[in-house]
């Protein structure tokens, strides 16, 4: 998923797929912990989908951002559901890929809800989070799946 993309930077550098494995061995041998999150948003019929790898170290602030974005047909996923459960597989594929070179943890940030009240996504909760952790990987939703929910969900919108 991740090699057949152009991967960016934190300011849209574009960064080759050695190096950006290479920084992933070299952070998480420091002690990085990797965030992966997917958010999506619809711009003039087209799905704006962006998946983050988030390196960072809890306690100093120091911090990594790499991205891919890509742009799809939004009739491709016409309903909620479609749109959650592929941000969820784009975030899984990313894990799994990336999975082989990391020395930390690894978690995944779902862009879900967990109010039921407020929030559509809330419904998809359970079903998600089995998903992922079905993979071996932590998993966290909103208000702590910052990765998605503010990180990637800033680039859908550049």
């Amino acid at each position: 998923m991740l090699k057949e993309n152009v991967i960016r930077n934190f300011d849209s550098g574009i960064v080759e797929y050695s190096e950006f494995i290479d920084q992933i061995k070299k952070s998480t041998q420091k002690g990085y912990d990797v965030f992966i999150g997917t958010d999506s948003q619809v711009i003039k019929m087209k799905l704006s989908i962006v998946t983050c790898v988030c390196l960072y170290k809890i306690g100093t602030g120091k911090s990594q951002i790499f991205y891919v974005k890509n742009r799809l047909p939004a009739k491709n996923h016409p309903t909620l559901r479609s749109r959650m459960l592929f941000e969820a597989y784009k975030s899984l594929e990313a894990a799994l890929e990336i999975d082989p070179y990391t020395a930390g943890k690894l978690t995944v940030h779902l862009d879900i809800g967990s109010d039921f009240k407020k929030c559509k996504t809330a419904k998809f909760q359970k079903e998600l989070q089995i998903l992922v952790r079905s993979q071996g990987f932590g998993c966290e939703v909103k208000p702590n799946s910052w990765a998605s929910s503010a990180v990637a969900d800033r680039f859908t919108k550049s």
